[in-house]
């Protein structure tokens, strides 16, 4: 069977990640927030009323479309567990030695069992096609219709979005703030590290990160598959 060579970028909705933008292949161009938690479950009655209320506000304030993202990812604890070797390997008391281990043995089975998971939320802000002045209304109707970005200079799309996004931004951080949750735009590299975590999973911890077209090739490479037939 013939080498399979190819990316897994051919395959994604997206163009570029520049500038702490996404720009994808229908000429959209959005901005990404990262929203904190909070604990709902640790408050009072009145404090979730609340809350409730304020978020409820939140959305009835937007005169523009969001899309809310969560993220879910196994929770690793091997930095944790490995602290733990090292406590327990520089203590000289035995009992402080066998209380570590017990510990760290509770820890890796509890993890293990229960499927402890990190979870992330986003809120994705989007300038369309027709917003920037390069699509028609087929790209508003048709989600599948593309627009050729190699036609166009990506620095006026650029400023125009960011002039389009920017409010729509500070809008959301400010009220979200207001109910105790800290909002941020993911940068470029943040939004480049997300997308090889979702294609990668397990292999971008402590991945380096750069401007998009810093990279002299894929920044998502398949596997070369090798089959052969009995």
């Amino acid at each position: 069977m013939p080498e399979i060579s190819s990316s897994t970028q051919k395959f994604t909705d997206i163009f570029d990640i520049t500038n702490n933008l996404l720009i994808l292949n229908d000429g959209s161009v959005s901005e990404i927030i990262e929203v904190g938690t909070i604990n709902f479950g640790l408050l009072s009655e009145e404090e979730q009323d609340a809350a409730i209320y304020a978020y409820a506000g939140i959305l009835n304030s937007l005169n523009f479309p969001i899309q809310i993202v969560i993220k879910s990812k196994a929770k690793d604890v091997t930095n944790y567990l490995n602290s733990l070797v090292e406590a327990e390997n520089a203590t000289t008391n035995q009992s402080h030695r066998a209380q570590i281990a017990r510990y760290r043995e509770f820890i890796r089975t509890w993890v293990k069992t229960s499927n402890i998971l990190d979870k992330s939320f986003f809120v994705v802000i989007t300038a369309s096609a027709l917003d920037l002045g390069i699509g028609t209304a087929k790209n508003v109707f048709n989600s599948t219709a593309e627009v050729n970005l190699d036609r166009y200079e990506l620095a006026p799309i650029i400023e125009r979005a960011t002039g389009i996004l920017n409010p729509m931004r500070d809008h959301l951080i400010s009220q979200f703030g207001r109910i105790g949750l800290f909002a941020n735009q993911v940068t470029t590299q943040e939004i480049i590290k997300l997308f090889y975590q979702s294609y990668n999973p397990g292999d971008a911890e402590g991945i380096g990160v750069m401007e998009s077209q810093d990279f002299a090739a894929p920044i998502i490479s398949a596997n070369v598959v090798e089959s052969k037939l009995e």
